[in-house]
């Protein structure tokens, strides 16, 4: 789950979300946000309290990342480690 996929603003000074979005026409967090978007997995919750970000992260929707733009977000931000599943032996809420 992605509860703030921009991480309050820590992850848009990255140069790779500055060099993909003006090719459309977006800002950094919109890349961000359509990257998050389409991970497998990945249940994104942004949040904002002002209207005109909630437009911007709507607008994120209809942005469409080629191979290239999805593999190098994928480059600068690898997926964590995995945790192990509910019910697994590593598990510790498995009884």
């Amino acid at each position: 789950m992605a509860y703030s996929p921009v991480e309050q603003g820590r992850i848009l000074g990255y140069p790779v979300q500055r060099d993909i979005a003006p090719q459309h026409d977006a800002s950094p967090a919109q890349i961000a946000l359509a990257w998050v978007l389409r991970l497998d997995g990945v249940c994104a919750i942004p949040r904002s309290a002002r209207p005109d970000h909630v437009y911007e992260n709507g607008a994120a929707l209809a942005i469409v990342p080629d191979d290239d733009e999805l593999s190098a977000l994928h480059a600068e931000f690898p997926a964590p480690a995995a945790r192990p599943a509910a019910g697994d032996a590593l598990d510790p809420f498995s009884a």
